[in-house]
């Protein structure tokens, strides 16, 4: 999944955040590591290498977004 210039950031980083926070999810019920066969830690492999890539995606519309803002457009609120 990559950024796509023709479609507003907002959208795709929503649709980003929840691919990210899907992941992390499928991740974290899984066993304990010592606990699964060789077949699941594959998968939690890549259930962290899609994690990883969106949360470097969802970095870069963040940090576009923010750019934007300080241009007038929407920016994101910091979190508490």
């Amino acid at each position: 999944m990559s950024v796509d210039p023709t479609v507003p950031l907002r959208p795709q980083l929503d649709r980003i955040e929840e691919k990210l926070q899907d992941s992390i999810e499928e991740v974290c019920e899984q066993p304990p590591v010592a606990r699964v066969n060789t077949g699941e830690l594959i998968k939690i492999e890549e259930s962290l290498a899609i994690a990883s890539e969106a949360a470097k995606e969802a970095v870069s519309i963040r940090r576009r977004l923010g750019a934007d803002g300080r241009r007038g457009e929407t920016e994101l609120r910091p979190e508490a």
